[in-house]
C-alpha cells in the first residue's frame, strides 16, 4: 500500500547554513513518499545557487522578494497543489532538524480520526535537547496570548500524551489537503508572528481538530532568521501589531475594547518600561507603531 505523498514546504531567508543542516537531517528519514519544496523568499545570500549544487533533488522555488513566513509559504502551498496535489503539506522552519522517523509519527493519527486537519510534534531547543520548546498549546479567547505546554521543562507525564490541543505552531506543522481546501492559505496580512494562531483558531472554528503527537520529534534552534537579518526591534514590532489583529480578526467586539485595556497596560506598558531600562529605544518605538498599525489594519514592513 502506497503511503500519502507528503509535500515538505522549508523557507529560506538568507540562511543558507541553518537550511543545509536541516535538509541534510531530512535525508535521513524513514518515510519515503515525500517531495521537499525550499522556498526562498529573495535571500541576497546565493542560498538557492548554493544549495542545487548539493541538493539535487529538491524542488527549488525562487521568489523576487521577502513575502515573510506567510507569504512564503503561501506561494510554497500553491506551488506543492498545483504540481504534485499530495496528501498533506508539512510546514517545516529551516533551523530545525529532525528524527528520523518523525513523519511516520506524525502522519498515524490521521488515519484514525477524520476530524483532524493537523498535527504537531514535540520540539526540543537543539542546544538543550531533552528541554522542551514546545509539546502543544492553548490561545486566550481575551488576548491572544498562547499558553505553550512544557516550554523550558523537561519531560513530564502531560508532555508524553498524545492529544487534542488549541495552538497549532508553524515551526512544524503536518497539515492535510483537505484543510486546506476548505480553511485556505495562511492569512498574509500577519507577515509572520501570530499567523499559526489565526490558522488554528480557524481549524477548531471550522469543527476540526489539531493534535500533538509527542512520539514525533524535531529539534529547533529558535529564531535563526530573525536573529540574522532584521532584529529584535522588527519581531516586537510584529508581535504587537498581530496580536492586535489577531483579536480584531476573533474577538467577540463587545470584549475588544477589554482586550485593548489589558494589552496597553500587560504588553504595551511593561514590554515599553522593561526595554527601556535595556535601552532599546528602537525597539520601544516600533512596539507604539505596531500598536498603532494593528489598530488601523495598516500593512508596513519598510521600517
Amino acid at each position: 500500500m502506497t503511503k500519502p505523498h507528503i509535500c515538505i514546504i522549508i523557507l529560506n531567508w538568507n540562511g543558507y547554513e541553518v537550511t543545509r543542516e536541516c535538509l541534510l537531517s531530512l535525508k535521513t528519514i524513514s518515510y519515503q513518499n515525500y517531495t521537499v519544496i525550499l522556498v526562498d523568499n529573495g535571500s541576497v545570500d546565493n542560498s538557492i545557487d548554493k544549495l542545487s549544487e548539493e541538493f539535487n533533488q529538491i524542488d527549488y522555488l525562487g521568489l523576487e522578494k521577502n513575502y515573510g513566513f506567510t507569504g512564503g509559504n503561501n506561494r510554497g502551498i500553491i506551488h506543492a497543489m498545483n504540481k504534485y496535489n499530495p496528501d498533506y503539506l508539512l510546514l517545516l522552519n529551516n533551523d530545525t532538524e529532525v528524527k528520523t522517523d518523525f513523519l511516520d509519527k506524525l502522519i498515524n493519527p490521521f488515519h484514525t480520526d477524520e476530524t483532524i486537519y493537523a498535527t504537531v510534534p514535540k520540539i526540543y531547543f537543539y542546544n538543550k535537547k531533552d528541554i522542551i520548546w514546545y509539546a502543544g498549546g492553548k490561545v486566550s479567547k481575551l488576548s491572544g496570548i498562547v499558553t505553550e505546554f512544557g516550554k523550558n521543562k523537561k519531560d513530564s507525564t502531560s508532555t508524553s500524551k498524545q492529544k487534542k490541543i488549541g495552538f497549532m505552531n508553524g515551526c512544524s506543522a503536518l497539515i492535510s489537503t483537505k484543510a486546506i481546501n476548505e480553511i485556505g492559505l495562511l492569512d498574509e496580512m500577519f507577515f509572520a508572528y501570530s499567523e499559526d494562531t489565526d490558522y488554528s483558531i480557524r481549524i477548531l472554528n471550522s469543527g476540526h481538530s489539531i493534535v500533538y503527537v509527542p512520539e514525533s520529534i524535531v529539534y529547533h534552534k529558535v529564531s535563526q532568521s530573525f536573529k540574522k537579518n532584521n532584529g529584535n526591534w522588527f519581531k516586537y514590532y510584529l508581535a504587537t501589531r498581530n496580536l492586535v489583529l489577531l483579536q480584531r480578526k476573533h474577538l467577540d467586539m463587545k470584549l475588544f475594547p477589554l482586550f485593548i485595556l489589558w494589552f496597553s497596560f500587560r504588553w504595551v506598558l511593561y514590554l515599553s518600561v522593561k526595554l527601556t531600562i535595556l535601552f532599546q529605544f528602537k525597539s520601544v518605538a516600533l512596539i507604539f507603531q505596531g500598536f498603532f498599525d494593528g489598530l488601523t489594519n495598516t500593512k508596513r514592513y519598510d521600517l
